[in-house]
């Protein structure tokens, strides 16, 4: 039965260790979410884009339903908030439009309201990820001086003020461009430098539709950081194709959000990136876990029989590296959960996904008690906390 009560209402609170008065005390965590997002608020791109660009910042316009919607320049259909700014909504009151930042939760966009919210929700800690209207468009604009503008200006907006409320509970993770190798190393340097816990790749940093060698300077940079690289659900290139009605493409893509990424990490096995890089941590955002297992059968078994005239050589079995290099972020995943030791329980990270749609606040704690239900107490800790916290900074 789902809890009752309004807004006023505090249904679960997050555990945290008070200190007594005149003495310090670090932070106790039970619940940490490894993929949340901060949705970019009205007035992001005027008050940190450069001030040569704000002529043709992207800016809000009506989605033509009673909503928001972002023009991104002159000619380009404008892209609804919906569905990043659902949180708290009941399944039917779900859609791509008719959403504006009159009506959403200010626990968007708000670093201090998002404390509420996670407060609300019983939830301890976020790890922060970038939106994906603004933030998709500039990764892929064609001007590097413009896009890399544009990342840079949501990179510092979101720990320097959204995270700000709290970084012990919130913290960011850094959106690498698309313009080059050399760039993305020395943006992963500066990520790691300023407290970022997770660079996110959007394409292979060379710019390549594979991994290739010339990717290698940022794997090596990211080794020697021991900077984990997220990827949040698929790179340029591994996107599924369109057809029919917009609104089916975009049903379809939602039903198979997780389908790039076994392509994804079949590249980077094959490709013998970790062979080269044995310290390299790649996260899988938001692509769940429970077809991982599946997965690493087929892998192998597609490798001891075509691997001789393939030529296809690495040092051990593909599944092998899987639990060594890949960790998993679920949100409803309850097959996952069941198949969880053949995953690795040390591989698979809670993620709340707010304020998207498929987030279920505010009752996170309900469906983790559903989900990790019959488990024993100390896997689901590592599962829905230990394992976000140590991965990402939150436990030392």
């Amino acid at each position: 039965m789902m809890a009752s009560g309004g807004p006023g209402t505090v249904r679960h609170r997050a555990f945290r260790d008070e200190p007594r008065k005149g003495q310090a005390m670090a932070r106790t965590y039970h619940v940490i979410s490894s993929d949340s997002h901060a949705v970019e608020p009205p007035d992001l791109w005027q008050k940190w884009l450069p001030k040569k660009y704000h002529d043709r910042a992207p800016h809000l316009v009506s989605d033509g339903q009673g909503g928001d919607a972002w023009q991104m320049e002159p000619g380009r259909a404008p892209d609804p908030i919906g569905l990043t700014v659902i949180t708290g909504q009941g399944y039917e009151k779900i859609n791509w439009y008719g959403f504006s930042f009159k009506n959403i939760s200010p626990a968007c966009y708000d670093g201090k309201e998002r404390l509420k919210a996670l407060d609300f929700d019983g939830v301890d800690g976020e790890v922060i990820f970038p939106p994906q209207r603004t933030m998709g468009y500039f990764i892929r604009h064609k001007d590097s001086e413009y896009q890399m503008a544009g990342v840079q200006a949501f990179n510092l907006w979101v720990k320097e003020d959204f995270c700000a409320a709290d970084p012990s509970r919130l913290k960011a993770v850094y959106q690498i461009p698309n313009v080059g190798v050399e760039t993305g190393v020395a943006e992963l340097r500066r990520a790691k430098e300023q407290g970022y816990v997770a660079v996110g790749l959007t394409a292979w940093p060379s710019g390549q539709p594979q991994p290739s060698p010339e990717d290698d300077p940022f794997w090596t940079a990211a080794e020697e950081a021991k900077m984990p690289v997220a990827i949040h659900i698929t790179l340029a290139g591994y996107e599924r194709p369109g057809g029919r009605t917009p609104a089916y493409n975009r049903m379809t893509g939602l039903a198979t959000g997780f389908a790039a990424m076994p392509m994804i990490m079949v590249d980077l096995i094959f490709s013998g990136v970790f062979d080269r890089h044995p310290g390299l941590q790649i996260i899988s955002v938001e692509a769940g876990c429970g077809w991982v297992p599946y997965f690493m059968e087929q892998m192998d078994d597609r490798y001891w029989r075509d691997r001789t005239w393939s030529k296809l050589r690495l040092n051990r079995l593909p599944s092998a590296y899987v639990p060594d290099h890949f960790y998993f972020c679920v949100v409803r995943d309850f097959f996952g959960i069941r198949t969880r030791h053949e995953t690795g329980i040390d591989r698979i990270l809670w993620a709340s996904d707010f304020p998207h749609h498929i987030n279920d606040f505010p009752y996170s704690r309900r469906v983790i008690n559903e989900m990790f239900g019959g488990i024993s107490a100390e896997e689901r800790q590592k599962m829905v906390c230990t394992n976000s916290g140590k991965l990402f900074g939150f436990i030392p």
